[in-house]
C-alpha cells in the first residue's frame, strides 16, 4: 500500500489530476480523490468529461508554461472538473460537444489565469469564479448553437430512470435513495452527490465518509454548515429541498470548511463565523438565482465564492489580528493545521522577540525584580538589578579586623565584567559619576555612570550604576552579544554595587521601561538547576547564563550543504540525510529514502525542531523526536521538556476522537523531555549520552511512548538508538561531514 501510495506521488500527472478532484474540498488527499473520482463515473459520461476537463487543462497549462507545481497542486483542474462535470450533465455527445468542450476548458485556462493574477494583488483566492464565468459564456453562446442539444435525460429525471431500470449498476448506485432516514440527513447526502452533479444517495454516503476519512475538522463542520442552512431554510420559510438543486447545498458546505478550518484556523470563533455567515451566503444565493434566472443561467457555487473571497477580503483590512487567525503556511488538513498552530503558539509565542542574555558572567541574585519595593516603581518598575552573593547570602565579604569597615571593594560584583546583553550600537554613555562609598546615594545623578544600547527596531538596553572610567567602548560603535562593555560599579542612587539593567522604547536616559524576557538562563533552587526559557528572572532568583558546550555544539551544528550517514548495525542498512535550506530560508534534514523533511533552529544555545513533512516510520523521524530540542549546554541531572504536536506522535484511535474536538480542548497531549545520563567529565567531556523520552497522555494514562539514546563522540552524533516495547534499533554514524 505504501508503495503504491509512493509511486502515485511520484507520478507527476497522476497526482495532479487527483489534486484536482481532492481539491473541490480543499484536500490533496489521494484516498479522497479516488472516492470523489469513483462517484463521478456513477454517471460514466459526466465522469468522463470531468476527468478529460482535467488532463485538457493540465496539458494546456503545462506546455504553455504556467507554474508546474501549481499544475500538480490541482490549481488549475478543480475548477476544469466543475467545467467539465456541468457540460457532460448538461449537453448532449455529438461532434459539436467536442469542439464547445475543448473551447470551453481553453476559456477556462484564461479566466483562470487572468483572476489568479487579480486575485493575488489583493491576498485572496479566486476560488470556483473561473468556473462560473466561464460556464456562463458557454451557457449564454450555446443559446445560439443550433447543433448544441440539451441533455433532455438530466433535465428529466423520469427519462434517465427509464432508460436505466433495467441496469444492474444503475439499480445498484441507486439503491439507497429511498433509505428511510431523517430528511436532514438525506438531503446532506444528496447534497454531496450533487456536487458532482450525481443524483445516487450512495454516492453521497460515500463521499461523506471520504471527507470523515481526510478531516474530521472538516466533515464536522460540513455538517454544521448544512445544518445552518437547514434551519435557516426552514425559519424563512423556503424550501430546504431546494438545497439539491444545482449546487446550492453546496455553497453553505464549501463555505463551511474554507472558513471554518481552511483559511481560518479552526476554533471556536472560526465555527461561530461559519454560523453567522450562513444566513448572508443564503440571501445572497437567493438573490444571485433571481437575477440569473433572467438570462436562463445557474448560480451554481457563485454564492459561496463571492462571500468567501468578500470576508477575506475583509479580514486583510485589520489592523489587528484577533480571534481569527488567517492561516500562513498551507498544509491542506485542518487536523495538521490546527496542531501545528497550537503547538507553535506554545514553543514559539515569543520567538519574534530578541534573544537576549543576562549582562554579566557567573551565577547572580536578582536583589530586587520586577514590580520591586524600593525603586522599581511606577513607570521604571518593569527593571532588574543584580549582586553576587555568598553561601550566607551576603554580598560583601565580611571585616576580617577590628578596624577594617565595608567598602566597595568588598562587594562581590564590585568591578566584576558586564556584558552586551545583544548586538546593538552604542547610543550613549555617561561617565562622570564617581563611585559612592558604601551607605551613600548620589540623588543629583540618579542613573550614575550608564550605558544605552540601541538594538535596532525600536528597542533599546540601558544598563546603570557602572564604574567610572571602566567603559571598554565608545558611542556609535557596534557591540556583539556577549562583548564586554564595562565594570559593575556604585554610582548614581546606588547604596552599595550592582548592576540596574532594563528594556526600554526610547533612547533617552531613565526612559519607561517594559517587560521583556530573557531567552535562556539556569536559575538555581537549592541545589537543583532548572533551564528557564523566554522568562522574566524573579526577584530572589540565583540565575546564571547557559554556558555551551564544545562537543554539544559541535555535534548538532548541521550546517547547509552538510551530509550524515547513519548504518543500522547487524543489518549494514544506510540512511543517508542533507542539510538543505528552503526559498523561505528555512534550514532542513532532507533524508534521501523516505524523501522527508525535519525543520530546525539552531539559535546558539538551543538546536529545536520546528516542523516535520514526510515519512513517520523513517529514521528522520525518530530523531526529530529525540533531539526536538536539545540543550548546547552540559548541566548534569537538568531536565529538558517541551510539547510535541499531536498530529505526529498519539494512538490512532484516540487522535480519531481528539481530532473532531481539537478547536476547542486538547484531552491528550504528547510530552518530550530530555536528560543527560553521562558524561566522562562534568568540565570537559568528550563524550556524552543523552535519553529522551516521547509520551502521549490521557489525564496521567500513558497511551504511547517511546525512549532514545542519543551517544556524543568525537564532535558528532556518534551512535543513535531506538528503545520500543518489542526491540531496540541502533544506528552508527558512519559519515558526518561534506
Amino acid at each position: 500500500m505504501n508503495t503504491l501510495t509512493e509511486k502515485i506521488k511520484k507520478n507527476y500527472w497522476l497526482q495532479s489530476v487527483l489534486n484536482s478532484y481532492s481539491l473541490m474540498f480543499f484536500s490533496l488527499d489521494n484516498f479522497f480523490a479516488v472516492v470523489i473520482l469513483t462517484v463521478t463515473f456513477f454517471s460514466p459520461f459526466i465522469g468522463l468529461s470531468g476527468l478529460l476537463a482535467i488532463i485538457l487543462i493540465n496539458l494546456l497549462a503545462y506546455f504553455i508554461g504556467f507554474n508546474r507545481d501549481e499544475i500538480e497542486k490541482g490549481l488549475f483542474g478543480f475548477n476544469a472538473l466543475f467545467l467539465g462535470l456541468v457540460l457532460g450533465y448538461e449537453y448532449s455527445f455529438n461532434q459539436t460537444f467536442i469542439v464547445l468542450f475543448i473551447t470551453g476548458v481553453l476559456i477556462l485556462l484564461l479566466i483562470t489565469v487572468w483572476l489568479k493574477g487579480l486575485f493575488m494583488l489583493y491576498s485572496i483566492p479566486f476560488l470556483s469564479f473561473p468556473f462560473v464565468i466561464a460556464y456562463w459564456i458557454i451557457s449564454l453562446a450555446a443559446t445560439n448553437l443550433s447543433n448544441v442539444y440539451l441533455d433532455q435525460e438530466h433535465i428529466y429525471v423520469v427519462n434517465e430512470f427509464t432508460r436505466n431500470q433495467s441496469s444492474a449498476f444503475y439499480q445498484f448506485i441507486h439503491s439507497l435513495d429511498n433509505i428511510d432516514i431523517f430528511p436532514f440527513v438525506l438531503i446532506y447526502f444528496k447534497t454531496l452527490a450533487g456536487t458532482f452533479f450525481q443524483t445516487s444517495v450512495l454516492g453521497g454516503i460515500l463521499i461523506a465518509l471520504g471527507l470523515l476519512y481526510f478531516s474530521r475538522i472538516a466533515f464536522s463542520l460540513s455538517l454544521i454548515g448544512f445544518m445552518s442552512a437547514y434551519v435557516f431554510y426552514s425559519l424563512f420559510g423556503a424550501d430546504a429541498n431546494d438545497l439539491n438543486y444545482y449546487l446550492l447545498g453546496s455553497n453553505f458546505i464549501f463555505l463551511a470548511i474554507a472558513i471554518g478550518c481552511f483559511f481560518i484556523i479552526p476554533n471556536v470563533y472560526s465555527y461561530l463565523t461559519v454560523i453567522i455567515l450562513i444566513p448572508v451566503l443564503m440571501l445572497v444565493s437567493l438573490s444571485f438565482g433571481k437575477m440569473l434566472a433572467v438570462f436562463q443561467l445557474k448560480g451554481y457555487t457563485f454564492s459561496f465564492s463571492v462571500v468567501c473571497s468578500a470576508f477575506l477580503f475583509s479580514l486583510n483590512q485589520r489592523w489587528f489580528q484577533k480571534y481569527l487567525q488567517v492561516i500562513t503556511i498551507q498544509y491542506f488538513s485542518a487536523e495538521k493545521t490546527i496542531y501545528k498552530y497550537l503547538n507553535s503558539v506554545q514553543r514559539f509565542k515569543n520567538e519574534h522577540l530578541y534573544k537576549l542574555i543576562l549582562p554579566f558572567a557567573g551565577e547572580w541574585n536578582v536583589s530586587q525584580g520586577y514590580d520591586g519595593k524600593i525603586t522599581h516603581l511606577g513607570d521604571w518598575s518593569k527593571a532588574l538589578d543584580f549582586v553576587i552573593v555568598d553561601s550566607k547570602s551576603n554580598s560583601y565579604r565580611e571585616p576580617s579586623g577590628y578596624r577594617e569597615g565595608i567598602s566597595r571593594e568588598s562587594f562581590y560584583c564590585y568591578n566584576k565584567e558586564i556584558y552586551a546583553p545583544f548586538d546593538g550600537y552604542v547610543y550613549d554613555i555617561i561617565n562622570t559619576v564617581e563611585d559612592n562609598d558604601v551607605g551613600d546615594v548620589d540623588t543629583e545623578h540618579n542613573w550614575g555612570n550608564t550605558i544605552i544600547l540601541n538594538h535596532l527596531n525600536g528597542l533599546y538596553s540601558q544598563i546603570s550604576h557602572i564604574k567610572k572610567d571602566s567603559f571598554n567602548v565608545f558611542i556609535g560603535q557596534y557591540l556583539y552579544k556577549g562583548m564586554f562593555i564595562a565594570t559593575c560599579g556604585n554610582s548614581g542612587r546606588s547604596p552599595e554595587p550592582h548592576i540596574h539593567f532594563q528594556l526600554q522604547t526610547l533612547p533617552t536616559f531613565g526612559a519607561k521601561t517594559f517587560a521583556y524576557p530573557i531567552s535562556y538562563f539556569i536559575e538555581r533552587v537549592g541545589q537543583e538547576k532548572i533551564l528557564r526559557i523566554s522568562e522574566v528572572p524573579k526577584e530572589g532568583a540565583f540565575i546564571s547564563n547557559v554556558l555551551v558546550n564544545e562537543l554539544l555544539t559541535l555535534s548538532f551544528s548541521f550546517f547547509p550543504g552538510q551530509k550524515i550517514t547513519f548504518q543500522k548495525e547487524n543489518t549494514g542498512t544506510n540512511i543517508n540525510w542533507e542539510v538543505l535550506t528552503d526559498a523561505w530560508n528555512r534550514t532542513y534534514v532532507y533524508c534521501t529514502e523516505s524523501k522527508s523533511y525535519a525543520y530546525f533552529i539552531n539559535d546558539g544555545v538551543m538546536l529545536y525542531f520546528t516542523d516535520f513533512e514526510g515519512d513517520r516510520k523513517s529514521l528522520l523521524f525518530l530523531f526529530y523526536l529525540a533531539a526536538y530540542r536539545q540543550l548546547l549546554g552540559y548541566y548534569e541531572n537538568i531536565k529538558i521538556q517541551d510539547n510535541v504536536p499531536l498530529i505526529h506522535f498519539n494512538s490512532k484511535l484516540l487522535q480519531f476522537f481528539q481530532d473532531f474536538v481539537a478547536p476547542f480542548y486538547l484531552f491528550t497531549k504528547t510530552n518530550h523531555t530530555s536528560t543527560f545520563t553521562y558524561a566522562d567529565n562534568i568540565y570537559a567531556p568528550q563524550k556524552l549520552s543523552i535519553r529522551t523520552e516521547i509520551e502521549t497522555k490521557l489525564i496521567n494514562y500513558t497511551f504511547k511512548k517511546v525512549n532514545f539514546e542519543l551517544e556524543l563522540k568525537d564532535n558528532k552524533i556518534n551512535r543513535f538508538i531506538i528503545h520500543t516495547k518489542n526491540k531496540i534499533e541502533s544506528y552508527v554514524c558512519t559519515h558526518y561531514g561534506y
